[in-house]
């Protein structure tokens, strides 16, 4: 057998493995225990009320010119966590760090509580990890 048809047929052998391993969808994320629905109900109110979240983040937090989209599952300024989106909640994202080039401020444009931010972040969460397998979305 000549030699480059060996090395195809190796190739094509091998091949299949690491491509198959890419198609195996993400396990998601267990639901922290600050995610429950009384939480992510209030943390709706804010992101949409007060908090003034939905202004840059857009309705369904699918994002605008002024803010990053949310609801996707791409996060660009730290950790998918709860923890990590809560801290983005209360200390905000500096211009010169922000992928929009503003600043996202602290705490909402209305400062929110502490009780508060966690609730917009578990609101946060919850929209975020939607659209992962096993999730059923909410209309």
């Amino acid at each position: 057998m000549p030699r480059t048809p060996l090395i195809l047929l190796v190739a094509l052998v091998a091949l299949p493995g690491p491509l198959a391993a890419q198609d195996q969808p993400t396990l998601p994320l267990p639901k922290p225990a600050q995610v429950n629905d009384s939480a992510i109900a209030r943390g709706r109110e804010l992101f949409h009320g007060s908090g003034n979240c939905a202004a840059c983040h857009g309705v369904a937090g699918v994002g605008t010119d002024s803010g990053p989209p949310l609801a996707q599952g791409v996060w660009m300024h730290g950790p998918d966590t709860f923890e990590g989106i809560l801290q983005r909640v209360v200390h905000g994202v500096p211009k010169d760090y922000s992928t929009r080039g503003l600043a996202m401020p602290m705490r909402g444009w209305n400062t929110l509580t502490d009780a508060e931010a966690r609730d917009v972040a578990a609101y946060v969460w919850s929209i975020s990890h939607a659209w992962r397998p096993g999730r059923a979305r909410k209309p």
